[in-house]
């Protein structure tokens, strides 16, 4: 079992393979974070620039965070939200593309879930965990009018450019404890 930070009734545990379809939910969140059906999954699992998001979990440098509802019967615990780090290239970038070395951040929160602080949590652990990896900069893509826009403001991310509806973030993990 991965190691778990408590708050209340919500875990956070280390992404693993199994849990690659979960992803593909969360991806789905963060696509449709307005409330309406943008897309569909198999739309999204089509899409190549949104797909290779979720292609394959766990490659390679990939690193994510679950958070989990831990007070369901018996113990059981139900995954309600995930953030996690992919490297592209220049070849093959995403939204939020800067450089071959920056890892894009991709969160998502089950929509019922959200406004609890899970997000923040989530943004946490994860940048504990790619401290201790080694990754000194992420970058992020959100969407004009996209809440989350302040959840990254409040976590250091600053604004490095723009993609089409979108401003392009980045966090220096380094400055970030200053």
């Amino acid at each position: 079992m991965t190691e778990q930070q408590r708050q209340g009734t919500i875990g956070v545990r280390d992404a693993g393979p199994e849990d690659a379809e979960f992803l593909i939910d969360m991806l789905l969140e963060a696509v449709n974070w307005t409330g309406e059906e943008r897309m569909k999954r198999r739309q999204l699992l089509r899409d190549k620039t949104l797909s290779h998001y979720v292609a394959g979990w766990q490659r390679a440098g990939d690193l994510g965070v679950i958070a989990v509802d831990t007070g369901g019967p018996a113990g059981l615990q139900i995954p309600i939200g995930a953030a996690w780090l992919r490297r592209f290239d220049s070849h093959h970038p995403g939204y939020g593309y800067v450089a071959d070395d920056v890892p894009e951040l991709s969160i998502g929160v089950a929509q019922q879930h959200r406004r609890r602080g899970i997000g923040s949590g989530l943004l946490r652990t994860l940048f504990a965990r790619a401290e201790a990896a080694g990754i000194r900069r992420i970058s992020v893509s959100v969407e004009d009018g996209n809440p989350s826009a302040s959840l990254f403001a409040a976590a250091g991310f600053t604004i490095v450019g723009r993609n089409g509806n979108a401003d392009t973030m980045v966090l220096d993990l380094s400055a970030a404890d200053a």
